[in-house]
């Protein structure tokens, strides 16, 4: 049963360190004057390129689903997570050493 207490509170203090870090991330960068057409460019290109890795992803997923592979639903949410975050990361570093 602790467990469980552990695991909602991971998940709801993650949540909260992650917004207040948007929002404090957001207000240097407005300070700073970083967000611009070339930041909105450069997030919008890696959000799109980011859906497409993990459409992929998705369509490996149901292939290994039909197949009768099992597969916890724990992971699965686990790995669409890791891939959309880290594709997108991924596609923002590229994005901003190009441009």
């Amino acid at each position: 049963m602790t467990d469980t207490y552990y695991a909602l509170l991971g998940l709801l203090g993650g949540l909260a360190i992650g917004l207040s870090c948007l929002y404090f991330g957001n207000t240097l960068s407005k300070k700073k004057r970083g967000l611009d057409e070339r930041h909105h460019m450069i997030r919008m290109k890696a959000k799109s390129s980011s859906w497409i890795v993990t459409l992929v992803t998705v369509y490996i997923l149901f292939f290994a689903a039909i197949l009768h592979v099992s597969i916890s639903i724990v992971f699965i949410l686990g790995t669409l997570m890791l891939v959309q975050i880290g594709s997108w990361f991924c596609f923002v570093f590229y994005y901003q050493t190009k441009y």
